[in-house]
């Protein structure tokens, strides 16, 4: 077994880094439509791709340049020239036309609903990871107008904030504390919900009559509302600090940068070592809710394989959704995509902590994602053809 420390209390991290910007952009538009072609001329800050779902936030050109490629997942965009869109007019003052106002400049709304009690998530999501800690103590005027706002969206009774204990925090106006210990998973929504309301919720489902939104959110939403310019930019950790990165910027100028080499053979990880995701190329860009960059070398970490499962339980025991991560990762395995459900696949919140205990050393977070993603497919297929039958 590795050692791997999962405390969530990050010290004091200083401002936030400004890195400079790179030549070339590389946006991510994964449910998004471009309204922009090849070989198009934008401005900083215009308008290039509208969200396909509803509450996700339109995509800007974080600069001015021209569109070099389109591909299905991502806009390039080279950058020339200091050409700059003028700034949006005023907001609305409160309700759905601020949520709608906000959504057009590259803020995800689908948590701005009405409820009675408003969560801040200020719990760092994942050991490594500290963006949170900046934003509290350095961009503080930001964030409060960030809650402003949001309140006058969600109009609450009750307002929280949720800490790990130890890390540095103030409180808002007429805002209560909860201090959680300072330990992962306890950064993790679903966590949060459950430790302030009691309620538990499945990932990617609100509760009955609470929303929550983390720390960083309020920053984006006081960042628009302050400058009426859209959501551009996001903030990452890499290393030992915390960045402020131009959305699009690609890993190979993160990499250089910073001073290191990606070599042949090493992983990039966008996220933290338990959440994580593997990127898949070095011309890869950061999107908004990118939190860290990490570079595992080839002979770093360990290498999940398709062993067979031991059946120690050692998956179960630690598993803070108290489900069955090894039994579902044998369903899905197998295709059995179906009977996971029955083991109560949607209960996993994606913490990563089953594969971090298993002897097998089997990609457990990887076959249950999988799983998940199968089953929406089959949803999706079987409403169709009941669409086509009626």
């Amino acid at each position: 077994m590795t050692t791997f420390s999962f405390s969530l209390l990050t010290g004091e991290t200083g401002p936030l880094v400004t890195l400079n910007a790179p030549e070339t952009f590389s946006i991510p538009t994964p449910t998004h439509k471009s309204i922009v072609s090849e070989g198009d001329e934008v401005l900083a800050d215009e308008k290039i791709a509208e969200a396909t779902r509803p509450g996700v936030g339109d995509v800007h050109s974080p600069a001015a340049g021209k569109i070099e490629d389109i591909t299905v997942d991502a806009i390039v965009v080279r950058r020339s020239g200091t050409g700059q869109n003028t700034p949006d007019s005023a907001p609305p003052s409160g309700g759905k036309a601020l949520r709608e106002w906000l959504r057009g400049l590259g803020i995800n709304t689908y948590q701005l609903v009405r409820a009675s009690q408003l969560i801040i998530n200020a719990v760092p999501p994942e050991p490594g990871i500290s963006i949170y800690e900046p934003l509290i103590q350095d961009y503080r005027h930001i964030v409060e107008l960030g809650l402003d706002a949001v309140q006058r969206i969600v109009n609450p009774s009750k307002l929280h904030l949720v800490v790990a204990k130890g890390n540095r925090t103030n409180a808002f106006p007429n805002c209560s504390i909860l201090q959680v210990p300072p330990v992962y998973p306890n950064g993790i929504d679903q966590l949060v919900i459950k430790a302030t309301t009691g309620e538990e919720t499945l990932l990617g489902t609100r509760p009955k009559d609470a929303t929550i939104l983390s720390i960083r959110d309020l920053y984006y939403i006081g960042k628009v509302m302050e400058t009426k310019r859209p959501l551009t930019e996001t903030i990452m950790t890499i290393g030992k600090d915390n960045h402020l990165i131009k959305i699009g910027t690609q890993i190979r100028h993160l990499a250089q940068e910073a001073g290191v080499t990606v070599q042949p053979g090493d992983r990039v990880i966008f996220g933290g070592l338990m959440r994580g995701v593997a990127a898949l190329n070095i011309d890869q860009g950061v999107d908004k809710y990118t939190t860290g960059m990490i570079i595992l070398r080839h002979d770093e970490g360990l290498s999940p394989t398709d062993n067979f499962c031991l059946g120690c339980g050692e998956c179960e025991r630690h598993c803070p959704a108290r489900i069955m991560p090894g039994l579902i990762s044998r369903c899905a395995e197998f295709k059995h995509f179906e009977r996971a459900e029955d083991y109560h696949i949607h209960s996993c919140i994606e913490c990563g902590i089953c594969g971090y205990w298993c002897k097998a050393q089997r990609p457990l977070l990887q076959y249950i994602k999988l799983a998940k993603y199968e089953i929406a497919l089959l949803r999706t297929a079987s409403s169709t053809l009941e669409g086509e039958g009626q």
